[in-house]
């Protein structure tokens, strides 16, 4: 027979949860729910603002092309003329007070050229966008639509050149000169015809710069390989490659890239940096000749002079093996 305090434990250990448990436990879940969005929120503003940056340096980018391929800096009205250099997701249309969202203008009373993009609500912004964009405003030079320096407004941009008040520098209608991709007469983005390259910003210490930017520094022109800031260009550890034709020790080189080097010509065989042409191990091999190069391969069939007589190589031939004539992976030509 059951007692009374054994049915009182009994009781006490089959009652379920009380109202004000599941309240509480509800509550919880709503705090911990919430926060999660908010941060969700935070992460995803933070991205579409670093975008824009990115989207701005782009065009910035692309309006120094037009330039180099036309000769006059670009205005508002050839929108479409710059979606030929256009790649990835950026698509400039009419800036008008229903559509655009970003563009390459020009502030006529300053003479600066610059690329804008809206960030106002209507146009995808939001407040939190608007204020990250402030907070990374001086790292990367961002100004309003009056080029003053950006305090979370509707429009940012960046500065791509001043060319003066009432500059000639091509106008919006002014469309002498070659027309670009699409055109029919230009030779395309990266092209270094049809127009004088535009000065690039001096490189600046405490600046960050995204991949694929340009800056002038010591006379010279350097493009960043990604992200940076306070790394001097020309350094062997320095993000920078110089654009050169000349061989440098500190710059990579792809498969296929062709340098200069003590006026003679090399191809790189595949990825390489800091390795001099020329050398016996070596990723390069010195092309535009005839004649047989210690440093260079062979492959069976390919035929060279050496001291005045031609040979042919019998089989795949490795750099730095014996030259021709002295070696049985060589046999005379008649």
């Amino acid at each position: 027979m059951t007692d009374a305090g054994g049915l009182a434990e009994l009781s006490r250990s089959k009652r379920g949860f009380t109202l004000v448990e599941i309240l509480l436990t509800i509550l919880i879940i709503a705090i911990l729910a919430g926060n999660l969005l908010l941060t969700s929120g935070i992460s995803r503003d933070r991205s579409a603002a670093t975008r824009i940056v990115s989207d701005l340096m782009t065009l910035k980018r692309t309006a120094m092309l037009f330039f180099s391929d036309n000769g006059r800096w670009p205005g508002e009205s050839d929108y479409e003329r710059l979606n030929a250099y256009m790649t990835g997701h950026i698509q400039l249309q009419a800036w008008d007070e229903d559509s655009g969202v970003y563009a390459i203008k020009r502030h006529e009373a300053l003479g600066t050229v610059y690329a804008a993009a809206r960030v106002a609500d209507e146009f995808g912004g939001s407040t939190r966008i608007r204020k990250f964009l402030e907070r990374d405003s001086s790292e990367y030079g961002l100004l309003n639509g009056d080029l003053e320096p950006y305090r979370a407004d509707p429009v940012v941009a960046v500065r791509v050149k001043d060319i003066g008040p009432g500059s000639d520098e091509g106008g919006e209608d002014d469309h002498s000169g070659p027309e670009g991709p699409g055109g029919g007469t230009g030779q395309g983005p990266g092209s270094d015809t049809g127009g004088t390259r535009p000065d690039h910003d001096t490189w600046d210490s405490g600046r960050a710069y995204l991949g694929g930017e340009r800056v002038e520094f010591d006379g010279k022109v350097f493009e960043a390989r990604y992200w940076t800031r306070g790394n001097q260009p020309g350094l062997m550890d320095s993000p920078w490659q110089e654009i050169t034709d000349e061989w440098r020790d500190f710059n990579e080189y792809k498969q296929g890239d062709i340098v200069v080097y003590e006026g003679k010509q090399y191809q790189a065989w595949n990825w390489t940096k800091d390795n001099t042409p020329g050398t016996v191990g070596s990723p390069w091999q010195q092309i535009g000749t005839d004649q047989w190069v210690a440093s260079n391969k062979y492959a069976g069939g390919d035929s060279v002079f050496y001291n005045g007589k031609q040979y042919r190589a019998k089989w795949y031939v490795d750099p730095g093996e014996d030259p021709p004539g002295s070696s049985d992976a060589w046999e005379l030509i008649p």
